[in-house]
């Protein structure tokens, strides 16, 4: 087989990302990010997610293509993340992937976006997978445990009822006055030592992760505060709050693994698996863990354009 040039669309959200990949290995990957458009509202608001995608993917793929160093002729494939996301954003990288992969003449593959985040501990290592393996995703949109049987076989162990995981520590993030993105400042925050405030663990490891519970409850307190004119100490807070989603997370999967002993390893992706807290934890279990690179955890066109050769290697 000789070599596979992919050019990778990543546009399932806010980031707007290009990645160029020869077989495994990663010749380029640009992002663009649009968040300081959002900060001012607090999160994500979709339309303006959309309209960054669109004036950002053309800068995207000169830059990629420059830091490549190849010809367009080379290309031998053009990839894109068709699901899930912001059906804005999805539609505006579908059809510039769509657009340029007519226009050379190539052949196109849509990719699983959860599919990316599942494979990114592969990104840049010529590694050999043995199936099955168990992966977490967890994210601003997701929060979920996947048994990995091959590479276009996944089965969903557990996943949020409510709230994803990073969605929750976003918006609690923001009622505790925390800078934007809030899970990303309660990471720089945590604190072990103030992490005492008491959230107890109601649900039994098999059943769906639940988010909503505890993020109502931080907010009654944040509001009960306010209303008795009552300092909250919000480093103690948020740092109860990561320690016990990450319980949370460790729970469930140590569940899982203890029921699934032919699991080989252990991978996580997704935005949260940036969270030191988290990778420090996840590399307790009893099966060998795999962690992507921290560039590649949050959403990016690497991940795309790996998996697309995967699929046709």
């Amino acid at each position: 087989m000789g070599h596979r040039y992919i050019l990778a669309v990543e546009t399932s959200c806010d980031d707007t990302g290009i990645a160029i990949s020869c077989n495994h290995r990663i010749l380029s990957n640009i992002t663009l990010s649009s968040q300081t458009k959002h900060k001012q509202y607090g999160g994500i608001v979709p339309e303006i997610a959309a309209r960054s995608h669109a004036d950002n993917l053309s800068i995207c793929c000169e830059q990629a293509m420059q830091q490549a160093k190849i010809g367009w002729t080379q290309l031998t494939h053009i990839a894109y993340t068709d699901a899930p996301g912001l059906p804005g954003s999805l539609h505006t990288g579908k059809i510039f992937a769509k657009s340029l992969a007519q226009l050379l003449k190539l052949p196109i593959i849509p990719v699983n976006h959860i599919h990316g985040h599942i494979y990114s501990f592969m990104i840049d290592k010529n590694k050999v997978v043995t199936y099955p393996f168990m992966s977490i995703v967890l994210s601003g949109g997701h929060t979920c445990i996947y048994l990995v049987k091959n590479i276009d076989h996944l089965e969903i162990l557990n996943e949020t009822a409510d709230d994803a995981i990073g969605e929750t520590l976003d918006k609690v993030g923001r009622i505790l006055g925390f800078n934007y993105p809030g899970g990303v400042s309660i990471d720089q925050a945590f604190n072990a030592q103030k992490a005492h405030l008491k959230l107890i663990h109601h649900f039994k490891p098999e059943e769906k992760f639940s988010f909503s519970g505890v993020k109502t409850h931080i907010t009654n307190l944040a509001n009960q505060s306010k209303m008795k004119h009552q300092k909250l100490d919000k480093i103690s807070v948020a740092s109860s709050l990561l320690q016990w989603v990450v319980d949370e997370v460790m729970i469930k999967l140590n569940y899982y693994l203890q029921k699934y002993p032919a699991v080989k390893f252990v991978t996580i992706g997704g935005g949260v698996s940036a969270n030191r807290l988290l990778r420090n934890e996840i590399k307790q279990v009893s099966k060998p863990v795999f962690l992507p690179e921290l560039k590649y955890a949050n959403d990016n066109a690497a991940m795309i354009a790996l998996y697309a050769y995967l699929t046709i290697q």
